[in-house]
């Protein structure tokens, strides 16, 4: 694809005062411009330059624009065509748009209308052409690059720090707004070490009350904490700021020597583990505000990174929104949509308060919304998806809906039938009810 910034367009018009008039308007708009008197030999020169805009009379002697235009139908990535014609018609103008054309122009044509279309037209796309691009790469993405995913500068680095963190064994800190990945990052580093054998366990801080805390934290003979669970392993502390200061001083010992004491006993105990941890807050702040203890910090943020916001992720969002519709889509055994240039506008324009994790969920609406009534990026931001399944009737939608839940979480708990009635909050017999009521197998699913 040519890099200048109007692009390169190919013109074909059997008139030469025509062509010269074409070439004149667009090169002095910064066009790359080549021109055809015939179709005849279009479709070589199309295939072996790729143009990325085709303006194209439609009536001309031995081959017409529109057979020229059925004749690349099956060729990958064809740019998109104007046509111009001075036999137009309406009905010649819905034919030529019902078959794909980006436009048509009657001649006289207005120059400036057709200067904006074929903006319009090249900026669509380009579009096009970047998603096939990171949809291929998506495709191809193994290890590290399909945890922590993009190509800009910034992440890259992020990718060698976590590459380097996993080779030692110190305490790492996670930081980073909410939904930027904190917890991923954390997994890869638990990965990449030696210890991606052994148990990698979260904490969520802020679930932990302060009376429970030492039983769930450090367990008693009968019932292992955390601490046992993640012996040999990682020990993930998520939302570390929530730890009251109490909470975070019973850290100390287990980080300075491995040390800890269950509930029910006096004899100290010794485990062998990697605590990585996780804030969303500014760390300097949270010690000036006395939130967070300076002598567990002090142990804890030995080897720190940093998960960007993916407001500053430009093209990668793309990426990301391909990776997330295919991880769905192979989930809920559901066809994955086509994203249009507007789906990729709306996707980095808009700026992503949630992060990763809004983007997730955006992917997983638009995707389980596609399989009832079309549904664009826009409307999954927005939830006004909901009116498109309302037009193909509640009932339908619910029940769609219904059976990709049951899928993705019978598929979550591999499974265990009690713990899917748990998690959706229903009893054993109406889940059994509702699986046969939605032609739904269990030995199927997995």
């Amino acid at each position: 694809m040519n890099k200048s910034p109007n692009g390169h367009v190919l013109i074909i018009d059997d008139e030469p005062e025509v062509r010269r008039s074409l070439a004149f308007l667009l090169t002095k708009q910064g066009w790359q411009v080549s021109e055809l008197s015939s179709a005849k030999q279009a479709v070589g020169q199309i295939i072996n330059t790729r143009p990325d805009l085709v303006i194209c009379d439609v009536r001309m002697p031995g081959k017409t624009g529109l057979e020229l235009f059925d004749d690349l139908a099956e060729v990958p990535e064809r740019p998109p065509f104007i046509f111009i014609s001075a036999h137009a018609d309406i009905a010649m103008a819905v034919n030529v748009m019902h078959k794909g054309a980006y436009t048509f122009f009657e001649k006289p044509y207005d120059p400036k209308r057709l200067l904006q279309d074929a903006h319009n037209a090249l900026q669509q796309y380009r579009l096009k052409q970047q998603n096939k691009l990171l949809l291929a790469q998506v495709a191809s993405l193994s290890g590290l690059d399909q945890m922590i995913i993009g190509n800009n500068p910034y992440l890259a680095k992020v990718r060698r720090l976590l590459v380097q963190f996993a080779k030692a064994d110190a305490p790492v800190m996670v930081l980073g707004e909410t939904g930027t990945g904190k917890e991923l990052a954390a997994k890869a580093i638990h990965a990449l070490s030696k210890r991606t054998e052994q148990a990698f366990v979260t904490v969520d801080c802020a679930t932990l009350i302060e009376a429970q805390f030492s039983q769930a934290m450090f367990g008693s003979e009968s019932n292992p904490g955390y601490v046992d669970k993640a012996a040999g392993g990682t020990l993930f502390l998520d939302k570390l700021d929530a730890f009251s200061l109490e909470q975070q001083g019973q850290l100390l010992r287990l980080l300075e020597t491995g040390e800890y004491q269950r509930v029910d006993s006096i004899e100290p105990c010794f485990v062998d583990l990697r605590i990585v941890s996780a804030t969303n807050g500014n760390v300097q702040e949270l010690l000036e505000a006395n939130v967070l203890r300076k002598d567990l910090i002090y142990r804890l943020d030995n080897l720190s990174v940093l998960m960007p916001p993916l407001r500053d992720a430009g093209e990668d969002i793309v990426l990301l929104f391909n990776h997330f519709l295919n991880s769905y889509a192979h989930l809920y055994d559901a066809s994955e949509p086509d994203l249009s240039a507007q789906d990729l506008s709306a996707l980095l324009t808009h700026t992503w308060p949630g992060n990763v994790r809004e983007l997730r969920h955006v992917a997983e609406r638009m995707l389980l919304s596609c399989q009832v009534a079309p549904c664009s990026v826009a409307e999954a931001l927005s939830g006004q998806q909901e009116s498109a399944a309302h037009r193909t009737g509640l009932r339908s939608a619910v029940a769609d809906f219904e059976r990709a839940l049951i899928k993705k979480t019978v598929i979550e708990h591999e499974g265990r039938m009690d713990d899917v009635a748990e998690e959706l909050g229903i009893g054993r017999r109406t889940l059994n009810e509702k699986m046969v009521k939605l032609d739904l197998d269990r030995n199927q699913l997995l």
